[in-house]
């Protein structure tokens, strides 16, 4: 068993003297995923602690009353007084309800929204500062939750300390597939979709987008970001050439796939693939020259310091990464007159 990151949510419903199907449906309306036998665990080493009396009101399908200290001591033991007592009271009419009730619908508003959620979960797994996030919040979905609400969010429902990808891929649905993008990201409809790797029209990074860094995902949804300074990106160039130069040498083979599918008279519909096997010392001393000369071009380019936006373009047309077979490279600044004044734009101390 990986560490449950909503465990004090089940404990929560526990209490709440839900059965454990109930609790994993709810779970599952939250993009959440947990197994029978997971949730007993939990049970088991709740009823463990807990005293006689306790224990057996919890069997007895008895709530704890939030007016009975002994009651309380132990909601607080288990860190779940606020969000057990929003869930018993938060339908009720209650004159001055307490701040944490806000909070806790906040989690809940989060949880309905799959993009929202998602969002907030790969943010507080990269350690995001809360402001930050309660901020990308507003600007986004113009939704104020505060940094209470996320410290009440990330300790009932997401507690990422110590937890590994491995856990985050289990038990939020959502971070299952590498494909997980963001479609029309710029606009008031964006949400997160699921993307098919064999749909050819769509086309993108290959990387777990839940598992970039927090600046790429501010900037996908639209989020101003910071723009890395000439020297930074250039030892970025230097760092990704010197890594795909060692991916390059321990490649197993290469292969060029063909698919095709049509129909016609003789033979109805069909489906061709062809698998063209390349010869990987060729393909590999060929990458391994490329990679190799754009990591020397990128440091002999580097910027000295001076901060000349003349010089630093003038470096930059220098700077390309070809592959005759597949005409692919960096594209050349000169060929997008365009480019460079909106650039020159986003560049600090130009």
């Amino acid at each position: 068993m990986g560490k449950i990151p909503f465990k004090k949510f089940v404990i929560t419903l526990l209490f709440c003297n839900k059965e454990v199907e109930e609790i994993i449906t709810k779970l599952r309306t939250f993009n959440y995923e947990i197994t029978p036998e997971e949730v007993s665990s939990i049970f088991t080493d709740m009823r463990n602690v807990l005293p006689d009396r306790i224990r057996t009101m919890i069997e007895n399908r008895q709530l704890l009353q939030i007016d009975n200290d002994t009651h309380v001591q132990w909601l607080n033991h288990f860190d779940i007084f606020d969000i057990y007592d929003y869930i018993i009271r938060g339908n009720k009419k209650i004159e001055d309800e307490p701040n944490y009730f806000k909070w806790c619908e906040d989690c809940v508003w989060a949880h309905t929204h799959k993009d929202v959620m998602s969002l907030i979960n790969i943010f507080l797994f990269n350690e995001e500062d809360l402001d930050s996030i309660s901020e990308i919040m507003m600007v986004k979905y113009k939704k104020k939750i505060g940094v209470d609400a996320l410290t009440l969010y990330k300790r009932i429902f997401w507690d990422t300390d110590n937890m590994s990808a491995k856990d985050a891929h289990k038990y939020c649905v959502p971070f299952r597939n590498n494909s997980l993008i963001i479609r029309q990201f710029r606009t008031g409809q964006s949400e997160i979709e699921m993307c098919d790797i064999r749909d050819e029209n769509c086309d993108g990074c290959q990387v777990p987008f839940n598992f970039h860094d927090s600046e790429y995902i501010k900037w996908k949804i639209g989020y101003a970001v910071k723009a890395p300074t000439p020297k930074d990106f250039l030892e970025k160039v230097q760092t990704d050439s010197i890594f795909k130069y060692y991916e390059t040498m321990n490649m197993a083979h290469s292969i060029e796939v063909e698919q095709s599918t049509g129909s016609n008279d003789i033979v109805g519909a069909f489906e061709n693939t062809k698998s063209k096997r390349r010869n990987v010392e060729e393909i590999r001393v060929k990458l391994a020259k490329e990679w190799m000369s754009l990591y020397v071009r990128a440091k002999d380019n580097m910027p000295d310091g001076g901060n000349s936006s003349d010089n630093f373009f003038e470096k930059m047309r220098e700077l390309e990464l070809g592959f005759n077979d597949c005409n692919e490279q960096i594209a050349n600044i000169d060929d997008m007159p365009d480019v460079q004044d909106d650039i020159k734009g986003d560049m600090p101390n130009i």
